[in-house]
């Protein structure tokens, strides 16, 4: 049983901003409502078994100081999390707002290439939040000590109704485009990361520079090249850099090329913590908490 409200409950709730965060607030409810059901429907002796499993991998984990630590470093953190979501009704609210925001952050330029309408834009970031709500439910289960092939199965059928709501809401040519954005995107999420840092030196990039950069990288990538997604590994040996180099003179100006060529970017957006990240880290330590989100 996934903790996340149906999109049909909340599609019609993200017009305006206290709409939106009433959204968020039946999101929170309705977790609450789903994890008392669950913790009172299992025999103390499943309880127990589940937590046997879940402390006996034998994986290793680094914490917030480097220090080696054992599987239970990962409870600690997931349990913290999820305490402060069901008991902190503020924290919670901005925990899922956070998430939700960062789906318009990463699928932001989607929707104004595609000219997408105002309706179509909220259904598809509600489709690709509920998404992300059941991602992070896997993770959180396998930290919890499910298995592997649990976690990508629970993923598989979270992008599988994700791609038939898309295909639904926008239609077969629009969901082609979307499903080559979604390969796409870690190049994007560097295009972005680059478009900030050239915004800042006074060369602004235009939508369309960014869209033929980010194509750019992708058609240089090797994963990519080979129908899976972009990867955009700080150390790894799948991007051709000198291609995208000679593919930037045909769009970008001499001063936003030797920009690119000769600043350090980071590979995406996710390396940066943001205000509200910052804000939960903080309620975690005031818990009694020695990692934050992000910690391994």
């Amino acid at each position: 049983m996934a903790l996340v409200a149906t999109a049909v409950g909340l599609m019609q709730r993200f017009a305006a901003e206290e709409t939106n965060k009433k959204a968020l607030a039946a999101v929170l409810e309705k977790n609450v409502e789903l994890k008392a059901q669950i913790n009172s429907s299992k025999p103390a002796s499943q309880q127990t078994d589940a937590m046997a499993n879940a402390l006996k991998g034998t994986g290793r984990a680094k914490g917030p100081r480097g220090i080696s630590e054992t599987h239970a470093y990962q409870q600690e953190k997931r349990k913290a999390l999820e305490e402060h979501i069901l008991n902190d009704r503020e924290f919670g609210l901005k925990y899922y707002a956070a998430l939700r925001s960062d789906v318009d952050r990463h699928y932001g330029p989607f929707y104004r290439l595609q000219h997408l309408t105002k309706e179509q834009t909220g259904a598809l970031a509600e489709a690709l939040f509920q998404r992300r709500l059941r991602h992070d439910k896997a993770a959180s289960d396998n930290q919890a000590g499910g298995s592997v092939d649990d976690v990508r199965i629970a993923k598989a059928d979270a992008d599988a109704e994700l791609a038939a709501a898309v295909q639904e809401m926008l239609g077969a040519d629009l969901y082609e485009k979307f499903s080559l954005y979604e390969r796409q995107r870690p190049a994007w999420d560097y295009v972005g990361n680059f478009g900030g840092m050239l915004s800042l030196a006074d060369m602004p990039l235009s939508l369309a520079q960014a869209s033929l950069l980010a194509g750019a990288i992708a058609n240089a990538n090797t994963l990519f090249q080979n129908g899976d997604t972009v990867r955009m590994a700080a150390t790894g040996t799948d991007q051709d850099w000198d291609a995208v180099y000679d593919a930037a003179m045909g769009f970008l100006t001499p001063e936003q090329l030797n920009f690119f060529k000769n600043t350090s970017i980071p590979p995406g957006n996710d390396n940066v913590t943001p205000p509200q990240e910052m804000e939960m880290n903080n309620a975690l330590k005031k818990s009694g908490f020695k990692g934050t989100l992000r910690s391994n």
